[in-house]
C-alpha cells in the first residue's frame, strides 16, 4: 500500500500545475466570473511566516470552492516593493534596492509556490517595474488634471539621525525616533504633495453602510471621515480684533463653555499670549511639538496645557473666558481651538479640574416623554456601592414593559421638609433592608424621568438628584414594602464595569456613569444656565440658538470632517517618481503622457543628506530638464510617491496586467471586478478608504463602470508566537512555513492547520504541536483511499448508511463553505472520515458507494489540501483536476431523519456537536449544550448571552 509522502507528490502536483499553466484564465463574458485576491505583500527579507500562511490559505480557499462551483476565476499575486525597508537596507548595505527587492520576491514567491496556491503567474505585478509605475504616474497626472492632486506646505516629523520626514506611527516615547530611541524629533516645514480625498468624503461615507464587509471595519472607515453637523461659533478677542472661530457638534452648550483651548501650533498664539505668559507658552508650544498625534489623543494621560494670559467673549454670555493652550487639542481636526464645556465633555472636565477652572451645567439629563400627571421634584436616583467588590446594587424590575421593567437603581422621593440623604437612606433600607451605609456625594445637576407608574397608576414627572452612597457591612433588616411591591424587583448586586450598559433608564444610566464612574453628562436632556433657552430640550436648542446667533454673524451652520487630504509624497529615494516638472514660468507642469514612465535613476549613494529633500533632489543630471510646456529650463520633482498610492490601483492591473498601452482595458476590468473576494488582515482604514476614492474617480472618467471595488471583504484574525505575542523577526518566534513543509508535514498539513485554528476572523496563538494533528487527519484519509483501492471484496451488501453519511458531509462542508466558515468545514471533514472509518468494518463490497464517497472526500477537501486531492482524485481513476469537477451536491432523501445536529460554540469556537430529537424546543436544546461535558469546562459562570439559531446552532458568549 502506498504511504502518504507530501515532499514527493506536493512537488509533482506543483510542477504540472506550472507546466500546464493550470490556473491561467482569460475574460469571458459567457461565464459567470469571481475574482478572489489577497492583499498585496510587501516583499521583505525576512520572507513569509505562518502568520503570512493563513491570508493566503483562506484566499485560495475561496478560489479553489469557487472554481469547483463552474466559475471562471481570477486570483493573482503581486508586490508592492517600493518603501522605506529596502531603501535601509541599501544604506546599510550597499546593495541597490532594486536587486535586494528582487531577492525578496523570488523568495515570497518561492514560499508560495511551495504552499500550492493557485494563482496565475502570468499576471505577477511588481511596483517597482517600469512598466507597472508608467501607469501609477498616468493616474497620478488624471488626478491633477483634474484638480485632485496638489502641492501645498506642511509640518512634518524630522529624525536628524535619520536625516529623513518620519510617519506618525515611526514617533515614539512622546517624540522619539523609532530606529534612535534615544533620538528627539522635530518638525520641519516642508512642501508636500496631496490627493483631494475630501472631495469624495460624503460619496465615500455614504457608500459605507451597504458594502458587505465587517462591521467593525465600517465602523473604522465611519470614524475615520468623521462627518459631523455642528456650527462654526467666533469668539471674539477681548481688548483685540481678532476673532477665533470653534467647530462645535453641540452648540447647544454654549452658555457652559468656560474657557477656549487652542492647539499649540494655532497662528493666533503667538499673536494672543500676553508677555508675562510668553515665556512659559513658548515653552509648552515647543515641547507639544515633540509628541505624536497618537500620544496627544491618549485619553489616559493627565492633561496638560498653559495660559495664554488673553481672554475671549462668549458670545452667549458676553462675559470673559481665558484662553488656554493644551496638546490634547489638534490642528488637524476642526479649527484647531475648541469652545471648552467641562460639565459635558470628559477631555474638558479632567482639563478643568486639573487647573480649577469653572464648571457650568447647562444640560440636565432627561428620558421619556413629557406626558405628566404628576411632578416629583424631590426625587431620587441612588446608587448602593461596595467598595470591597467593586459591585453596586441593580433592581431588577423583570421583563421590561414600558418604563415598569428592566434594570433601575434604588429610587423614590422625599417627603416634604424631609432632608435629601435621610430620605435617601430611608429609601435604601425599604427596597434593600441595607442599613449600614455611608453618603459619598450627589450629582451636581437634577435628572429628569418621565414615565408610567404601576403603583401610583399614573404618569410622573421625577426630577431630582442622583445620590451616592457606599455599603459599611452587610447587616440588614426586613425591607418595609407591601407583599404587592416587594414581588416587583429583586435586589441584585453587579460588577460596577458591567452596569452602565445594563440600566434601562437614561437618567439612571447618566447618574450611575458620573457617581460609580466619574463621567460627565454628555447626552440630550433640560436645558438650565442658558438664559432664554432655560427648560427647553437641549435638542431643540441647538437649531434656535445657531440661528439666534446667525442673526448677530458669530455663528454658523457647518459640517466637518476628520479625514484630511491624502499626503502622497516621500523625501525619499526608493518610490516611483511623481511626474511633475516645476518651471518657473508655468509654475507645476505635468510630464507629458509619451515620456512616461519618468524612470527612478540608478544613484549610488541612498544616503538623504538632511537637507529634507530626497537624494534625487542631488542628481542634477536627472533632475534638469526644459519645461514642456515652454521649452524653458526647469526641474523635476524629486520627491517620490507614498508606496499606498502604487498599491490603490492593482486590483485593477491584474485584470489586464500584460497592457502596454493603457492601464487597463475598461472592458476587461468590468467584467473581472469589482473583486468578489478581497481577503487580508491589515489596512483597514487607508488602503481600503484610499482603493474606494480611486475607484469613483476611475468612474467618473470613464475607466470603469462601478463605483464601489470590493463586494466582500474577508478580514482574518492574526497567527500570533505561541506565546500570544505577534510574530516578529526581531523578537525571534518567527516560524518559517518551508521549515515545517520540509520536516515532512508538508503544505497540505499546514495549510489545513490554518484554517481549522479558530474562525478567520478571529486572533490565534501558534500551536507548534498543531500541525501534527493536520497531519494525522490527512493519512488517515489517504490510508482509507489507499485500503479501497487495493480491496478485493466484490461481495459486500449495499451499504446506504455510506451514502447517508456522505450527502450530510457534503451538505455541512458546503454550507460552511458558503459562509467561510473553514474551521466548522474541516471539522465536517474529520467527522466525515471518522464516519467512513466506521463503515469500513462492513467491508468495501459497496463499490459504487465507497467509490462516491471517495471521491467527494477528494472533490471537498481540495480547497484546503490541494495536493493530496489532486492526486486522491487521480487514483480514483477520475480524468482532469479535481478542481475542475463541478462540486459535489447533495441528496435531501438521504438526509430525512428523526435527529438533528446542533453545533455548540463557546465565544464562537467550536466546542461539540449534538444530536438531539428533532423536534426538541429550543430550552431542551440549551441545557442539553450546557450539560455536555466538553462545553461545561468553558462555562465557569452564567454565560452573558446565548445565541441560538432553530435546529442549527448555539453559541455561549462567556
Amino acid at each position: 500500500m502506498n504511504r502518504y509522502n507530501p515532499s514527493e507528490l506536493e512537488p509533482k502536483w506543483q510542477k504540472i500545475w506550472d507546466e500546464q499553466k493550470t490556473y491561467e484564465v482569460e475574460a469571458n463574458p459567457e461565464r459567470p466570473k469571481s475574482y478572489v485576491n489577497a492583499m498585496f505583500p510587501y516583499p521583505s527579507g525576512a520572507g513569509l511566516h505562518v502568520g503570512h500562511v493563513r491570508n493566503y490559505s483562506i484566499t485560495d480557499a475561496i478560489a479553489r470552492y469557487e472554481r469547483a462551483k463552474g466559475k471562471n476565476v481570477l486570483s493573482t499575486m503581486g508586490w508592492d516593493a517600493f518603501g522605506l525597508p529596502a531603501e535601509n537596507y541599501a544604506i546599510k548595505t550597499g546593495v541597490p534596492p532594486a536587486q535586494n527587492t528582487l531577492e525578496n520576491i523570488a523568495n515570497f514567491k518561492k514560499q508560495l509556490k511551495r504552499l500550492g496556491v493557485s494563482y496565475d503567474w502570468s499576471r505577477e505585478l511588481n511596483t517597482t517595474d517600469p512598466s507597472y509605475y508608467k501607469w501609477t504616474q498616468w493616474l497620478f497626472l488624471k488626478l491633477f488634471e483634474n484638480g485632485l492632486a496638489y502641492q501645498k506646505e506642511s509640518q512634518q516629523w524630522w529624525c536628524p539621525i535619520c536625516k529623513t520626514v518620519l510617519a506618525n506611527e515611526q514617533v515614539i516615547n512622546g517624540g522619539y525616533c523609532w530606529r534612535h530611541e534615544d533620538t528627539q524629533v522635530e518638525k520641519k516645514w516642508l512642501k508636500q504633495w496631496f490627493f483631494k480625498i475630501t472631495d469624495y468624503a460624503d460619496e465615500l461615507l455614504e457608500g459605507i453602510e451597504d458594502l458587505a464587509w465587517p462591521a467593525k471595519i465600517k465602523s473604522m472607515q465611519t470614524n475615520w471621515i468623521g462627518k459631523s453637523q455642528g456650527a462654526l461659533m467666533r469668539f471674539a478677542v477681548k481688548d483685540s480684533v481678532n476673532h477665533i472661530e470653534v467647530f462645535t457638534t453641540r452648540p447647544d452648550t454654549l452658555f457652559g463653555a468656560t474657557f477656549l483651548v487652542l492647539a499649540p501650533e494655532h497662528q493666533l498664539v503667538s499673536q494672543l499670549t500676553t508677555d508675562s505668559e510668553k515665556l512659559k507658552v513658548e515653552s509648552y508650544v515647543k515641547e507639544a511639538q515633540l509628541k505624536s498625534d497618537v500620544d496627544r489623543m491618549n485619553e489616559s494621560r493627565d492633561k496638560t496645557g498653559v495660559a495664554t494670559g488673553a481672554y475671549a467673549i462668549n458670545p452667549a454670555t458676553n462675559q470673559p473666558i481665558p484662553i488656554w493652550i493644551a496638546d490634547y487639542v489638534l490642528m488637524g481636526y476642526g479649527t484647531g481651538a475648541i469652545m471648552a464645556v467641562p460639565a459635558h465633555d470628559q477631555r474638558d472636565n479632567e482639563f478643568a479640574r486639573n487647573f480649577d477652572l469653572p464648571i457650568v451645567t447647562v444640560v440636565e439629563p432627561s428620558f421619556g416623554v413629557s406626558k405628566s400627571d404628576e411632578t416629583y421634584k424631590s426625587s431620587m436616583f441612588i446608587v448602593l456601592r461596595n467598595p470591597s467588590d467593586n459591585t453596586a446594587v441593580v433592581l431588577d424590575w423583570g421583563p421590561r414593559q414600558e418604563r415598569t421593567g428592566g434594570y433601575m437603581l434604588i429610587g423614590g422621593a422625599a417627603e416634604e421638609g424631609e432632608d435629601y440623604i435621610a430620605a435617601a437612606i430611608r429609601e435604601i433600607t425599604e427596597e434593600t433592608g441595607y442599613t449600614n451605609i455611608s453618603f459619598v456625594s450627589e450629582t451636581d445637576y437634577d435628572g429628569h424621568a418621565f414615565f408610567y407608574s404601576n403603583t401610583k397608576n399614573k404618569n410622573i414627572h421625577a426630577v431630582g438628584k442622583g445620590l451616592l452612597f457606599d455599603l459599611i457591612s452587610d447587616e440588614k433588616v426586613e425591607t418595609n414594602l407591601d407583599d404587592g411591591e416587594k414581588d416587583k424587583f429583586v435586589v441584585t448586586w453587579q460588577p460596577i464595569e458591567n452596569i452602565a450598559a445594563m440600566l434601562d433608564d437614561g437618567v439612571h444610566e447618566a447618574v450611575f456613569r458620573t457617581l460609580a464612574l466619574g463621567e460627565c453628562y454628555h447626552g440630550e436632556g433640560v436645558m438650565k444656565n442658558s438664559g432664554i433657552y432655560d427648560g427647553l430640550l437641549s435638542s431643540d436648542v441647538r437649531e434656535k440658538l445657531v440661528a439666534d446667533l446667525t442673526e448677530k454673524s458669530v455663528a454658523e451652520e457647518t459640517t466637518n470632517y476628520r479625514m484630511r487630504d491624502w499626503l502622497i509624497s516621500r523625501q525619499r529615494y526608493w518610490g516611483a517618481p511623481i511626474p511633475i516638472i516645476h518651471c518657473e514660468k508655468d509654475g507645476a507642469v505635468a510630464v507629458p503622457d509619451d515620456q512616461l514612465p519618468v524612470i527612478l535613476p540608478d544613484i549610488k549613494n541612498y544616503e538623504p543628506k538632511g537637507d529634507g529633500k530626497s537624494v534625487l533632489a542631488h542628481e542634477p543630471d536627472w533632475y534638469n530638464v526644459e519645461c514642456p510646456k515652454c521649452g524653458g529650463t526647469a526641474v523635476r520633482e524629486t520627491d517620490t510617491l507614498d508606496g499606498y498610492v502604487c498599491s490603490t490601483w492593482y486590483l485593477f492591473r491584474f485584470a489586464d496586467a500584460n497592457n502596454t498601452e493603457q492601464a487597463w482595458d475598461p472592458a476587461k476590468a468590468n467584467y473581472w471586478a469589482p473583486l468578489d473576494y478581497y481577503c487580508g488582515g491589515d489596512h483597514a482604514v487607508a488602503h481600503l478608504l484610499y482603493i474606494r476614492f480611486w475607484t469613483r474617480f476611475f468612474k467618473n472618467i470613464g475607466l470603469l463602470d462601478f463605483d464601489e471595488p470590493i463586494k466582500r471583504l474577508i478580514y482574518n484574525g492574526y497567527i500570533n508566537a505561541s506565546d500570544g505575542r505577534k510574530m516578529s523577526k526581531s523578537l525571534g518566534n518567527v516560524v518559517d512555513p518551508l521549515d515545517l513543509i520540509n520536516q515532512g508535514y508538508g503544505a497540505d498539513a499546514l495549510r489545513v492547520y490554518e484554517l481549522f485554528i479558530g474562525p478567520y476572523e478571529q486572533d490565534a496563538a501558534w500551536d507548534p504541536k498543531g500541525i501534527t494533528g493536520s497531519y494525522r487527519f490527512l493519512n488517515r484519509a489517504w490510508t482509507l483511499t489507499q485500503e479501497f483501492l487495493s480491496s478485493e471484496d466484490t461481495q459486500g451488501e449495499p451499504n446506504s448508511q455510506i451514502n447517508t453519511v456522505t450527502h450530510k458531509a457534503i451538505k455541512r462542508v458546503s454550507e460552511d463553505l458558503e459562509r467561510q466558515s473553514f474551521n466548522t468545514a474541516i471539522a465536517a471533514l474529520m467527522e466525515f472520515v471518522n464516519e467512513l472509518y466506521k463503515q469500513k468494518t462492513s467491508g468495501f463490497g459497496d463499490k459504487g458507494a465507497w467509490q462516491f464517497a471517495l471521491t467527494s472526500l477528494a472533490q471537498m477537501l481540495q480547497p484546503f489540501a490541494p495536493h493530496i486531492s489532486e492526486e486522491i482524485w487521480q487514483q480514483l481513476a477520475h480524468q482532469g483536476f479535481v478542481h475542475q469537477e463541478l462540486w459535489p451536491t447533495w441528496d435531501d432523501n438521504y438526509l430525512i431523519t428523526d435527529t438533528i445536529t446542533i453545533v455548540v460554540q463557546v465565544n464562537g469556537k467550536l466546542r461539540a456537536r449534538l444530536e438531539l430529537a428533532a423536534d426538541i424546543s429550543e430550552d431542551k436544546v440549551i441545557e442539553a449544550a450546557k450539560q455536555d461535558e466538553r462545553v461545561n469546562v468553558y462555562l465557569i459562570s452564567e454565560p452573558k448571552k446565548v445565541i441560538y439559531v432553530p435546529g442549527k446552532l448555539v453559541n455561549f458568549v462567556v
